[in-house]
């Protein structure tokens, strides 16, 4: 196998669909008509009521962002923030933490190429050592030696078979095709080498989903964009060479609290999802992230404290989006979403199986608008308390 290039893209798709709202008239109106004392009603100001649709929005959407959210429970509906952030979570995130401890530990399933990336055009790590985690059967054995059983049923080589009975165009099987490589970086300077890991190519994973019908069993098959500054080419004998998207992240040996993992580029990603029985087609998420290393506005990065609580934090999403057939009230429900997205507690990503009394801290901003507040787990009924917007509840 010959690797060629480096280009990288994370594709984070955002969705925001605007809810119905009430007209607005601005401030309390307590004046009196016809000479009859008759309290009239409040009227809410604009800035509430936008702030009651964006988080009707999110709710129906993202419910993820406050921690009222389970992979496995086929009853909740998952809206394309959840499909979004629970794969970047799951994927891209938790494969890094996962291969980087694996690499520290034992190296003995991953393959020292002397020249990671070869050929001409090449613009990143030219003539560069690295360490390459390929192949399923490879890939699952090593992972689950780290995180066991959680793999088993994850596919790290997707074949135009595995899209089979889909209805998808030839553009979509070339883009949701390929494999899973897991690179790990050599440097010069000792204390940097080893620490650059790159997610790249293509990889599926199962959840639930039920619509009170048949089936309960999903695969999200998600796909490395290689439009930004990552990518990776490969060439097989005898087939033609296929370039995949990459996702670097880089773990900072200078943290001062823990493990830090930076995310080193404007990164995408795309995400096939088959689980609406409302319409034949597929219906795709993407993700769309910014990270720019040394800007605090742009930096996106995920921090493992030593007491165990993790923080995530994403200042500049600049896309969430996907859409979703609908025929009784007929709507594409197609949304887009942009701002910043903040998690901090001891089970930020599967919250809703911690344990009861579990604290969850959340700062996010969607379309300009301030969400600010906790969750509490108790016994896996999750209870979210809003401190912004001032005087909007949960």
């Amino acid at each position: 196998m010959k690797f060629i290039k480096g280009t990288l893209a994370i594709a984070l798709t955002s969705i925001i669909a605007a809810c119905g709202g009430g007209g607005s008239k601005g401030y309390y109106n307590q004046t009196n008509s016809g000479g009859n004392n008759t309290e009239q009603p409040p009227i809410i100001s604009p800035e509430l009521e936008e702030a009651t649709t964006t988080l009707t929005s999110l709710k129906k959407e993202g419910q993820f962002l406050f921690g009222n959210y389970d992979a496995t429970d086929e009853s909740m509906s998952k809206g394309y923030i959840d499909h979004a952030l629970d794969t970047f979570a799951q994927g891209p995130l938790q494969l890094t933490v996962d291969a980087k401890k694996l690499f520290d530990q034992d190296k003995s399933h991953f393959t020292y190429h002397e020249t990671c990336f070869g050929g001409e055009g090449n613009q990143i790590y030219e003539n560069t050592p690295c360490y390459a985690l390929e192949g399923e059967t490879n890939i699952k054995a090593a992972l689950n030696t780290i995180s066991p059983n959680t793999y088993n049923n994850w596919d790290f080589s997707i074949s135009k078979n595995d899209l089979a009975k889909l209805k998808i165009t030839p553009e979509q099987i070339s883009k949701f095709t390929g494999e899973t490589f897991i690179l790990i970086f050599d440097n010069q300077n000792q204390d940097k080498a080893w620490n650059d890991v790159w997610i790249a190519g293509v990889f599926g994973y199962p959840y639930q989903q039920s619509w009170g019908l048949t089936q309960s069993n999903q695969l999200r098959v998600v796909s490395m964009n290689g439009e930004g500054q990552y990518n990776v080419t490969v060439t097989h004998p005898d087939e033609e060479s296929k370039t995949y998207g990459a996702l670097s992240i880089y773990k900072d040996p200078k943290s001062l609290e823990g493990d830090l993992f930076v995310l080193q580029n404007n990164s995408s990603f795309d995400v096939l999802i088959n689980d609406n029985p409302s319409t034949p087609d597929l219906e795709p998420v993407s993700f769309v992230v910014n990270s720019v290393p040394g800007d605090a506005t742009a930096l996106a990065t995920y921090r493992i404290k030593p007491s165990g609580d993790k923080i995530l934090n994403i200042p500049s999403v600049s896309a969430i989006s996907g859409s979703r057939i609908t025929n009784e009230a007929p709507s594409n429900n197609t949304q887009s979403f942009t701002g910043s997205i903040y998690l901090e507690g001891s089970d930020i990503f599967t919250f809703k199986k911690s344990l009861n009394g579990t604290l969850l801290k959340f700062k996010h901003i969607f379309n300009g608008i301030t969400f600010e507040g906790s969750s509490v787990n108790n016994n896996g009924t999750v209870t979210t308390t809003l401190k912004k917007p001032i005087g909007l509840q949960y």
